[in-house]
């Protein structure tokens, strides 16, 4: 991976940065118990950070920013094609803000394919969020009337039913796919998944069908959930949350929470919504390179810190303090939650708390505890167990990446399917940003195999090397889908509007992969290959 002199100068600052801010947590807490596992990373991080440049900060210097943020809103189609053919510096467009100095930011091909994906869908958000809304009530309108023939009958007698999106019987996209609603009541898998353990009231049920099942109905509406908790699952729903996003002026982040008993839980589970299959700004958030300065927790994707409540985009001193009074109208996402878990766990003093999420909603998850350890929550973050993601896009930068290993010690698992394009975005985009992963990589080859890895093939999705590879996977699980009711039973069959789903990956390979059905079938079917397991 080549990166530019001036910008592995800037990394090299903002390492010997952030090493900074841990020496006065240090020296702040020196009495803590905790300080003494903190002292060995915290030295690691310095000496690796200067390393190659005793002087790194003084040459990071003129190059340091604090925020980088691309407005989709402002680029032109002009704009993208002289970035392709002139390769201007991107600090003299007007969609770029930033507080940098020197040598400003160079045009790479990666940055101008994400500015090209982002005007693409500013252009179509209208019609694509018409469009969702027809599909989904027309999907929703044959299915409560039992298939055409029960409409057909239905309309001959007049009692037709007219869906309603807040009704419990209510199905977005996703639900249509995978109707599935019933855990795996086993622990069979964990003698295939040896991260997962059991807990002591809960040996018949699996954390991994668990965590999946609850990142996929995070997408229904909260009568859905609710439903879905108290009545199927027999556990104890605790809220559903729809919180502010400031800068888009609405009410775009989702979450629930449920315990798995009313009285003396052992386990408390908090699910954020992911990225919805119609929803532009949702897509283009996920693909964003936009970054903010997060002290010592690094760079951190701006799109997701919104989502969670960020309250100035180019201070994030500001921007998150430690404690902030959202109105009730307008709850703040992080505010709102970390209050709830707060007062969850003096009920239930002895449980542990999982947090989980698929696409945008795995990115908010693997960000939400960084937050917590920022504001020193300790009485939380101590009975978190761990967080269990699915398709989740990049969320930081190296120095986010430390700062996740050295503090946070709880599990954290990243699952990935086959060439799911989510996974491999924001894309890595030197020197205008530099996200990457963390945490364990399950990575599934298929509904019948995982590995556990360090991270997915084909990072940045482009690679031309795995072309044919994505296509021949898209036809695998398309003839898969057909034929697994006969091979893996009728609890596994795939409907008309799954199989269609699947056909869009003949077309755009990653997009299929990348369905809650997949990671729902991965955990129940696929092995870990023995010498993977640990």
């Amino acid at each position: 991976m080549c990166y530019t002199h001036s910008h592995l100068n800037y990394l090299k600052g903002l390492k010997l940065r952030a090493f900074l801010h841990f020496s006065i947590k240090l020296s702040s807490s020196s009495s803590s118990s905790s300080s003494s596992l903190l002292l060995p990373s915290a030295l690691c991080f310095f000496l690796s950070a200067i390393s190659s440049s005793p002087m790194a900060y003084e040459k990071a210097s003129p190059t340091k920013r604090e925020y980088l943020i691309l407005r989709p809103e402002k680029i032109g189609w002009f704009h993208l094609l002289s970035l392709l053919i002139f390769r201007r510096n991107l600090t003299s467009y007007k969609f770029l803000e930033t507080d940098s100095v020197g040598d400003g930011i160079p045009t790479d091909i990666i940055t101008v394919i994400t500015l090209f994906i982002q005007k693409l869908l500013a252009s179509i958000s209208g019609p694509m969020k018409v469009t969702g809304l027809i599909v989904e009530f027309l999907l929703n309108f044959i299915s409560l009337n039992g298939g055409i023939l029960g409409l057909i009958k239905r309309i001959i007698t007049v009692s037709v039913v007219i869906p309603r999106r807040e009704d419990p019987n209510f199905r977005t996209l996703i639900g249509q796919i995978d109707g599935r609603t019933n855990l795996y009541k086993s622990n069979a898998l964990i003698q295939f998944y040896p991260f997962m353990e059991a807990f002591s009231d809960l040996s018949d049920l699996n954390l991994l069908d668990l965590t999946m099942m609850s990142s996929k109905i995070a997408y229904e509406n909260a009568a859905f959930i609710k439903n879905v908790v108290n009545n199927v699952w027999k556990m104890h729903f605790v809220g559903f949350y729809s919180c502010w996003n400031k800068f888009l002026n609405d009410h775009t982040t989702q979450a629930f929470i449920f315990c798995n008993k009313e009285t003396d839980a052992d386990l408390i589970v908090l699910a954020f919504r992911g990225t919805e299959p119609f929803n532009a700004n949702d897509w283009s958030t996920d693909v964003d390179l936009s970054w903010i300065f997060a002290n010592k927790l690094g760079n951190i994707h701006l799109g997701f810190l919104k989502a969670l409540g960020l309250q100035d985009e180019k201070s994030f001193l500001l921007g998150f303090p430690t404690n902030f009074n959202s109105t009730t109208d307008k709850p703040i996402a992080y505010y709102t939650i970390r209050e709830q878990l707060t007062s969850l766990l003096k009920v239930h003093k002895n449980a542990k708390i999982v947090v989980t999420g698929h696409s945008l909603g795995g990115a908010l998850a693997a960000i939400f505890p960084a937050l917590l350890s920022y504001h020193n929550q300790s009485n939380i973050l101590s009975s978190l167990y761990g967080t269990f993601t699915y398709g989740q896009p990049r969320v930081g930068d190296e120095i986010f990446v430390a700062y996740v290993k050295a503090i946070i010690k709880a599990k954290s698992y990243r699952m990935v399917y086959r060439y799911d394009v989510v996974p491999r975005i924001p894309f890595d985009a030197p020197p205008v940003a530099l996200f990457k992963h963390f945490g364990t990589c399950v990575y599934y080859k298929s509904w019948y195999k995982a590995e556990i890895m360090d991270d997915a093939p084909n990072p940045n999705y482009f690679d031309p090397l795995f072309v044919v590879s994505m296509y021949l996977n898209a036809w695998g699980d398309l003839l898969k889908g057909l034929f697994i009711r006969w091979t893996q039973g009728k609890e596994y069959k795939e409907g008309t509007v799954s199989i269609l789903y699947r056909c869009l990956g003949l077309i755009i390979p990653g997009i299929a992969s990348h369905s809650p059905r997949d990671y729902v079938n991965g955990g129940r079917l696929a092995k870990i290959a023995q010498k993977f397991m640990v």
